[in-house]
C-alpha cells in the first residue's frame, strides 16, 4: 500500500464495514486533530443557502467542488487525507489530479516568486504562502488569494491547466470503501450530488504521517 501511495499519490481499498472509522484509521497512521474540527469529520451533501461561506458547501452547495488541497490556507496543510464511505452512493465521483501534471508547464521562477495569502487571517495573522515549496503543492481557488502580481498570473495559469488536465475518477460506492490521498501532491474535487444521492455520508480524518 505504501508503494502505491508513493508512486500514484493515492491508494484505494476496502475496509471491514463493521469496524469504526477510528479502528481503520489507527492502522494507517496517527490521526491528526484539527483544532476547529472533530477528530472524525462527517461529510454530507449540504445546500448552499444553509451553510457559511467559509466552507465548500457554503460556496458550492451540491454543485461540483473544484480541485483543491484540504486546508490549503494553513502554512503547512495536513500531509494525508483519508476518506471512508459510511452511506455510499454510486453516482458521486471523487476526482483526483496529480499536481506534477499541473506544474509541468509552469516556470519554476514563477512558482518561486508568487505569493498567496489566506482569504481570512488565521489567529490574527496572514502568512504568505507559496503554491509549491519544500516538496509540497497546494491549491485552492477560494481560500487562498494572490498577494502579488506574479501570483495573479500564476492563478490564471493554474486554472487553465486544471480546466484541461486529465483527472482520475474514484467512486466510494460500497460501504467501507476507502481512499487515502497525499494532500501535498494530489488535488481533489467532487462531482455534482444529485437529488437521489443526498443521503451520502463520508467520514474523513487527516494524518501527518502514515505507517502502512
Amino acid at each position: 500500500m505504501r508503494q502505491d501511495l508513493i508512486e500514484r499519490g493515492y491508494v484505494s481499498f476496502q475496509s471491514d464495514s463493521k469496524e469504526s472509522m477510528l479502528e481503520v484509521a489507527q492502522r494507517i497512521g496517527n490521526v491528526f486533530k484539527v483544532p476547529t474540527m472533530p477528530l472524525i469529520q462527517t461529510l454530507t451533501p449540504r445546500l448552499k443557502e444553509n451553510e457559511l461561506d467559509n466552507t465548500y458547501s457554503g460556496n458550492f452547495g451540491v454543485n461540483e467542488f473544484p480541485f483543491h488541497t484540504d486546508l490549503a490556507h494553513w502554512y503547512v496543510p495536513p500531509r494525508y487525507l483519508f476518506l471512508r464511505s459510511v452511506v455510499p452512493v454510486a453516482d458521486v465521483e471523487t476526482k483526483l489530479i496529480d499536481s506534477n501534471d499541473i506544474c509541468d508547464g509552469i516556470d519554476a521562477c514563477v512558482l518561486s516568486r508568487a505569493h498567496f495569502k489566506p482569504r481570512k487571517k488565521l489567529d490574527r495573522t496572514a502568512n504568505l504562502l507559496k503554491v509549491k515549496q519544500d516538496g509540497m503543492f497546494r491549491w485552492d481557488s477560494i481560500f487562498i488569494e494572490p498577494a502579488n502580481s506574479v501570483a495573479k498570473e500564476l492563478r490564471q495559469q493554474i486554472q487553465v491547466s486544471l480546466s484541461s488536465a486529465k483527472y482520475i475518477s474514484m467512486y466510494l460506492a460500497e460501504k467501507g470503501d476507502c481512499l487515502l490521498i497525499d494532500n501535498w501532491r494530489m488535488l481533489h474535487g467532487r462531482s455534482v450530488v444529485s437529488t437521489k444521492s443526498m443521503d451520502r455520508i463520508i467520514e474523513r480524518v487527516y494524518f501527518e504521517e502514515v505507517i502502512i
